[in-house]
Protein backbone atom coordinates (compact mmCIF):
# COMPACT_ATOMS: atom_id res chain seq x y z
CA UNK A 1 0.00 0.00 0.00
CA UNK A 2 1.42 3.37 -0.94
CA UNK A 3 1.80 6.11 1.69
CA UNK A 4 -0.91 8.15 -0.04
CA UNK A 5 -3.36 5.27 0.29
CA UNK A 6 -2.53 4.87 3.97
CA UNK A 7 -3.04 8.59 4.54
CA UNK A 8 -6.39 8.52 2.71
CA UNK A 9 -7.51 5.49 4.70
CA UNK A 10 -6.56 7.16 7.97
CA UNK A 11 -8.51 10.23 6.93
CA UNK A 12 -11.59 8.14 6.14
CA UNK A 13 -11.30 6.39 9.51
CA UNK A 14 -10.98 9.73 11.29
CA UNK A 15 -14.01 11.10 9.46
CA UNK A 16 -16.12 8.02 10.23
CA UNK A 17 -15.12 7.84 13.90
CA UNK A 18 -15.56 11.58 14.43
CA UNK A 19 -19.00 11.38 12.83
CA UNK A 20 -19.98 8.41 15.00
CA UNK A 21 -18.77 10.23 18.14
CA UNK A 22 -20.90 13.27 17.27
CA UNK A 23 -23.96 11.26 16.22
CA UNK A 24 -23.94 8.99 19.28
CA UNK A 25 -22.51 11.42 21.84
CA UNK A 26 -25.21 10.92 24.48
CA UNK A 27 -25.07 7.12 24.25
CA UNK A 28 -21.25 7.12 24.39
CA UNK A 29 -21.24 9.31 27.48
CA UNK A 30 -23.93 7.16 29.12
CA UNK A 31 -21.92 3.99 28.38
CA UNK A 32 -18.76 5.48 29.88
CA UNK A 33 -20.64 6.57 33.02
CA UNK A 34 -22.24 3.11 33.34
CA UNK A 35 -18.94 1.25 33.11
CA UNK A 36 -19.62 -0.09 29.63
CA UNK A 37 -17.22 0.25 26.73
CA UNK A 38 -18.02 3.34 24.62
CA UNK A 39 -16.56 1.71 21.52
CA UNK A 40 -19.38 -0.81 21.67
CA UNK A 41 -21.82 2.04 21.04
CA UNK A 42 -20.15 2.98 17.75
CA UNK A 43 -18.74 -0.42 16.70
CA UNK A 44 -21.58 -1.12 14.26
CA UNK A 45 -21.05 2.29 12.62
CA UNK A 46 -17.32 1.73 12.08
CA UNK A 47 -17.06 -2.07 11.91
CA UNK A 48 -15.64 -1.96 8.38
CA UNK A 49 -12.57 -0.19 9.85
CA UNK A 50 -12.11 -2.33 12.97
CA UNK A 51 -9.88 -5.36 13.09
CA UNK A 52 -6.26 -4.30 12.98
CA UNK A 53 -4.45 -3.48 16.20
CA UNK A 54 -3.35 -0.13 14.79
CA UNK A 55 -6.88 0.98 13.87
CA UNK A 56 -8.41 -0.32 17.10
CA UNK A 57 -5.79 1.58 19.11
CA UNK A 58 -6.44 4.77 17.14
CA UNK A 59 -10.20 4.51 17.71
CA UNK A 60 -9.61 3.93 21.42
CA UNK A 61 -7.36 6.98 21.54
CA UNK A 62 -9.98 9.09 19.78
CA UNK A 63 -12.62 8.00 22.31
CA UNK A 64 -10.31 8.79 25.25
CA UNK A 65 -9.59 12.24 23.82
CA UNK A 66 -13.30 12.83 23.19
CA UNK A 67 -14.22 11.85 26.77
CA UNK A 68 -11.50 14.13 28.11
CA UNK A 69 -9.78 14.28 31.48
CA UNK A 70 -12.94 13.65 33.52
CA UNK A 71 -12.72 9.94 32.64
CA UNK A 72 -9.91 7.46 33.19
CA UNK A 73 -9.48 3.94 31.83
CA UNK A 74 -10.07 1.36 34.56
CA UNK A 75 -10.07 -1.86 32.54
CA UNK A 76 -11.23 -3.63 29.41
CA UNK A 77 -14.38 -5.55 28.59
CA UNK A 78 -14.99 -8.13 25.84
CA UNK A 79 -18.19 -8.68 23.93
CA UNK A 80 -19.19 -11.03 21.08
CA UNK A 81 -19.09 -9.82 17.49
CA UNK A 82 -20.21 -11.42 14.26
CA UNK A 83 -16.70 -12.81 13.75
CA UNK A 84 -15.14 -13.51 17.14
CA UNK A 85 -14.93 -11.03 19.97
CA UNK A 86 -14.01 -7.41 20.44
CA UNK A 87 -12.82 -5.61 23.52
CA UNK A 88 -12.80 -2.01 24.55
CA UNK A 89 -11.75 0.17 27.41
CA UNK A 90 -14.11 0.84 30.27
CA UNK A 91 -13.94 4.11 32.14
CA UNK A 92 -14.62 5.66 35.51
CA UNK A 93 -15.49 9.29 36.01
CA UNK A 94 -12.97 11.21 38.09
CA UNK A 95 -13.25 14.50 39.92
Amino acid sequence: MSPDTKKSKATLINIDVTGALKFRAAAILAAAKAGESPIRVIAADIQHHLGSQQVNAMVGRMIREWLGPTFKVVGRKKWPREHGTESGAIYAQVG
